[in-house]
């Protein structure tokens, strides 16, 4: 394996790849090894199937695309990148019972599954708040265009590389995962070096926790809009309601009074 220097070395970390034993032999038993990969598989062929008709079909009408469906092409997008780039490399490996491509590809995979992992998550934040923001401030639905969205794609890919890279160039590293089959970020650095826990803490931060947070109070004030709305409406029924039953009452008693007078007239 070639080896892949950690920006750790200068403290004596030993990188993953140097730790003892066979880093790359699956640590299932080879029945479950085979389950996962037939769900690979399916999941895989159905993804790319699917994501791949909705980006086919956006493309034959991609200039009348309003902003929302952009991001929503987006997320189909990055479904489809992990599901052709990376679930195979996954998938052979789960029937081969260990990971068999080598370090190299290890890395590779490492920065596909979390580069495509941090767009769509990021995606639907940004998606999220754009909804926020069309229910709950009114004013910002009337000026927002089809550039404003290929600013937000610009912004979502450029945050993603920047993650996924960083363990790349020696900030963090791309390690194989408990199981052995497949590689993900090395969390294991987080145990044995500040840097490392600084490392760690910031992809969590601003990788997972951060755009939950926006995600989670986007929704959470839509929720509260349309609650208040709701009680408003009904609040309106019911005063149109009463308003209603008064008029009836009034038209019933006119002609009454008008009876009543000719009555006391004769």
């Amino acid at each position: 394996m070639a080896a892949n220097k950690s920006f750790f070395g200068a403290e004596g970390l030993l990188p993953t790849f140097q730790r003892g034993g066979d880093l790359f032999e699956s640590k299932l038993s080879k029945e479950a090894d085979i389950i996962a990969a037939l769900y690979l598989l399916v999941i895989g062929v159905l993804s790319t199937l699917g994501n791949g008709y909705v980006i086919f079909m956006a493309c034959k009408r991609k200039k009348k695309l309003r902003p929302a469906e952009i991001m929503t092409i987006n997320l189909a997008f990055c479904d489809f990148g992990i599901s052709v780039t990376g679930k195979p490399f996954s998938i052979v490996s789960f029937f081969s019972h260990r990971w068999v491509f080598g370090w190299g590809v290890c890395q590779w995979y490492g920065w596909v599954g979390f580069f495509f992992g941090c767009g769509s998550l990021i995606t639907m934040t940004v998606v999220s708040f754009d909804r926020y923001m069309k229910i709950c401030h009114l004013r910002y639905g009337t000026w927002l265009k089809r550039s404003h969205a290929f600013t937000s794609l610009f912004f979502i890919w450029i945050y993603a590389s920047f993650w996924a890279t960083l363990p790349l160039v020696g900030v963090g590293n791309y390690a194989p995962e408990p199981f052995g089959t497949s590689c993900t970020l090395d969390w294991w650095l987080a145990q044995v070096s500040l840097k490392g826990q600084v490392f760690v803490v910031s992809i969590l931060i601003f990788c997972l926790l951060l755009p939950t947070a926006v995600i989670v109070f986007s929704y959470a004030k839509i929720i509260a809009k349309v609650k208040s709305s709701a009680q408003e409406v009904a609040h309106f029924d019911t005063r149109n309601q009463n308003n209603h039953t008064l008029e009836i009452k009034l038209t019933k008693v006119g002609p009454d009074t008008g009876h009543n007078g000719s009555d006391t007239s004769q």
